[in-house]
């Protein structure tokens, strides 16, 4: 398998990964709304923080998809 391939795979999979970390914020999101502001508890300033991580992640992510679309253009 050459490279343009690989880099092919990957950004296939970097597509998949982005789209499960975008749902996995939306639902930690929602669970730290619902124990914030619903149901009073401490829980949700862990669960903001686990958004973001995953978030950031996500944004990770899409920077190195870009990249790999720039190599795969260039060649």
């Amino acid at each position: 398998m050459d490279n343009k391939q690989r880099l092919k795979y990957k950004y296939i999979d970097y597509q998949r990964f982005i789209g499960v970390l975008l749902i996995l914020s939306m639902y930690l999101f929602l669970g730290a709304i619902i124990n914030t502001y619903l149901r009073p508890s401490e829980d949700g300033i862990v669960l903001i923080g686990l958004t973001l991580v995953s978030l950031g992640a996500g944004f990770w992510l899409a920077y190195q998809q870009r990249q790999i679309k720039r190599k795969l253009d260039e060649r």
